[in-house]
């Protein structure tokens, strides 16, 4: 199979391009370049979406009417700061009772042990006491708990994304009032196709590329993943960001952002094997071998260097295994007009 391949390549080879034609140098000439990727390192990229690390739904833990909705979505808030109040004014009565019962308990219990300790009551009478007063202190601490509860309080710093009531609504013990999220806490979401998950377990470098902060690269690590695809959309991956120099003040991402997550598998097989464009390859016929023509952005010149072939890749591609390193540009367009150590001119895409 891989001799049948290489026949079509090389046919496809002298198609482009049998012999050089001898040419001397008139100036300058158009070509397009590209760069020698290498084969020991396979690069894949996924579509991904920042997500919060740190957020929860806030519920207040007992029920009645709101009289306060303090936020607003997009606002900022600091951790204790109130968010939200529900009417408190069952609460507080209730509140003034249990103290004045609990006061007058405390009363009782301080007379008793007066009264135990010069044995002017039974030990019946004091463990009664003793009793009444514990039940009274354990209703009084509940009931200004309770009456704590109707303010409901930010856990941390961060931002209401989402309100889910509105003011003056009653609301139930339990029901979502609003989203809070911390915005210093990010993470990246993305789904790796399950055709892909070989390249998870093979311990990729992992990078990420903000839609808004193009061309810069912030190293991540796996938080989490599933193995398993429930819906067979793919393997919903987790990401942290560890990069030192990722920084909020500086880059300014948030909850929802799009960005890129690179891949980079390095595979040792392949040693230092490179990959070029089919059309970037000609026959020599001095040689009789295979040459293409590789440009210095220096100097604007090209150098005709000969290399040897290992194949095709996925059709378009040639496997170079001698001749070029990874990085070095070769000229994929022009080179049927080439001679060697000409100036040229790289066109723009």
């Amino acid at each position: 199979m891989r001799a049948k391949f290489l026949i079509v390549w090389m046919s496809a080879a002298c198609m482009v391009s049998c012999k050089q034609p001898e040419v001397k140098e008139q100036g300058p000439r158009p070509v397009k370049v590209t760069e020698a990727l290498p084969l020991n390192v396979v690069e894949k990229s996924y579509t991904g979406v920042v997500a919060p690390d740190q957020f929860s739904d806030l519920a207040f833990k007992i029920s009645g009417p709101l009289v306060a909705l303090n936020v607003e979505e997009g606002q900022r808030v600091k951790k204790g700061q109130i968010v939200a109040e529900v009417d408190p004014q069952d609460y507080r009565i209730s509140y003034e009772a249990k103290k004045s019962s609990y006061l007058t308990a405390k009363s009782q219990m301080e007379r008793a042990e007066k009264l135990i300790k010069k044995q002017a009551i039974s030990h019946q009478d004091y463990e009664s006491t003793q009793a009444n007063f514990a039940n009274a202190k354990a209703a009084f601490e509940n009931a200004e708990n309770t009456l704590e509860d109707t303010k409901l309080l930010a856990p941390f710093d961060g931002f209401i994304q989402k309100k889910y009531v509105e003011n003056y609504q009653k609301v139930q013990a339990g029901q979502g009032i609003v989203c809070l999220i911390n915005p210093l806490k990010l993470l990246v979401r993305f789904t790796l196709p399950e055709n892909n998950l070989e390249y998870l377990l093979a311990a990729p470098e992992i990078a990420v590329e903000f839609e808004n902060y193009k061309g810069r690269t912030f190293s991540a690590r796996i938080k989490e993943y599933v193995e398993a695809s429930s819906d067979g959309s793919g393997v919903p991956v987790s990401l942290y960001l560890d990069d030192p120099d990722f920084d909020l003040n500086v880059y300014r991402v948030a909850s929802g952002f799009s960005c890129r997550v690179i891949f980079k598998i390095r595979q040792k097989e392949m040693g230092n094997y490179v990959s070029v464009p089919l059309t970037s390859v000609f026959a020599n016929p001095t040689t009789r071998g295979l040459s293409v023509f590789v440009y210095n952005q220096t100097t604007s010149r090209v150098e005709q260097r000969d290399v040897k072939e290992g194949g095709l890749l996925e059709r378009d591609q040639v496997i170079i295994t001698e001749g070029l390193e990874a990085g070095e540009k070769v000229v994929i367009a022009g080179t049927t007009r080439l001679v060697n150590g000409q100036q040229v001119n790289v066109l723009n895409d």
